[in-house]
């Protein structure tokens, strides 16, 4: 009889402690899961957040651009559109749609090819500046001062009117050929600052140097 009860306490204790056991994984499966710790042990993180990015370069250039004149402009520009009679060139009265875009930027004029530089006698230098060019155009880094449509109207008609494009009419008004306008407006005053500056590089190297100047702009 001692002999059996014996064995049932060694059944009964084992069987206590396999629960006991079951217990305590339980517990943690649960805070491991709440945790997300199951992903940490298994070498990656549940909420791990991951992305790729490929980057391809499409062309290298060496470029000699150097700008001389900034002009800062602001661009007030109407638009209007309106509706035409089938098969003619005739406008319906009152389909007009009106646009008011505002654009800030900064025209950036220069050259883009080298000067010619050549020692015509001793100390005596002849510098040929190539053709003005457009090198660019800078728009403000605030999105608010780059663009504004300030605003837009229809009349009685218009609703049929298609809709105008401004993201294609601020395009074109940053665009080099709209810039090129203010080369021939403000030539004399490139000139002047081209010629200053390359009259510092050259008596920077030659103290005692006379500089003329070649300019195919004039």
């Amino acid at each position: 009889m001692k002999i059996v009860k014996d064995l049932l306490k060694k059944a009964l204790g084992a069987k206590i402690y396999v629960w006991i056991v079951v217990a305590v994984l339980a517990t943690l499966f649960v805070v491991a899961k709440s945790n997300h710790l199951i992903g940490y042990f298994q070498g990656k993180n549940a909420s791990d957040e991951r992305s790729q990015i490929y980057a391809q370069i499409t062309s290298l250039e060496k470029v000699n651009e150097t700008v001389f004149f900034n002009v800062g402009i602001q661009k007030v520009e109407t638009i209007e559109k309106d509706s035409k009679i089938p098969g003619t060139n005739i406008s319906i009265p009152l389909s007009v749609k009106k646009a008011i875009i505002i654009l800030n930027y900064t025209a950036k004029l220069g050259i883009k090819e080298a000067v010619k530089i050549k020692i015509t006698t001793d100390h005596h230098y002849e510098v040929t500046i190539p053709k003005y060019q457009v090198i660019g155009v800078d728009v403000p880094d605030d999105p608010n001062k780059q663009y504004k449509l300030y605003d837009t109207s229809g009349e009685l008609l218009s609703g049929a009117t298609e809709n105008i494009d401004t993201a294609k009419h601020t395009t074109k008004s940053l665009s080099n050929k709209e810039q090129e306008e203010y080369i021939k407006q403000y030539k004399q005053l490139i000139a002047e600052s081209a010629e200053q500056y390359y009259e510092k590089i050259v008596t920077s190297i030659d103290p005692e140097a006379k500089v003329t100047f070649k300019n195919v702009n004039k």
